[in-house]
């Protein structure tokens, strides 16, 4: 299983005293969550993007379940762009960040972005730039991406 992809764009973002660079990857078709796998807790943080993006490729790996194919958690880890490797899916509360900064990184407003935060079994956490609101979509549907990192 290899995944090459790079970055459209870097920015780092700035909001709720908090900092995050940002790897635009909205270039590439909407994918998926992930598979059909419930990870439970370790996939549920609302604060700990970097957590809940190591747990779910852990559980998900090579998503067999699903045709192998490539997900938005194992794209993020799997990253190296900017000459960093510490990519990873934003948690719930990330997304709000990158939300108040959509315009300054020239994102869609009608796009919606996973976040790593699990729902339940079968849903995971998205932002809906238009409106700022949170939805638990199907893992299995698709939707945008962007990766990030914490700036040094």
């Amino acid at each position: 299983f290899s995944f090459g992809a790079t970055a459209q764009k870097i920015s780092t973002i700035e909001g709720n005293g908090k900092k995050l660079t940002v790897a635009d990857m909205s270039f590439m078709d909407r994918i998926t969550w992930g598979g059909y796998e419930q990870i439970g807790k370790a996939a549920q943080s609302e604060t700990d993007g970097a957590a809940n993006t190591k747990a779910i490729v852990a559980a998900v790996g090579k998503n067999s379940g699903y045709e192998g194919k490539v997900y938005a958690a194992k794209i993020c880890d799997t990253l190296t762009a900017g000459g960093f490797t510490d990519w990873y899916l934003p948690c719930k509360d990330e997304t709000d960040l990158i939300h108040l900064n959509y315009e300054k990184l020239k994102l869609d407003e009608k796009m919606t972005i996973w976040s790593s935060t699990e729902a339940n079994g079968t849903q995971a956490v998205t932002k809906y730039f238009y409106s700022g609101a949170f939805y638990n979509v199907q893992k299995v549907d698709l939707c945008h991406l962007v990766c990030v990192r914490k700036p040094d």
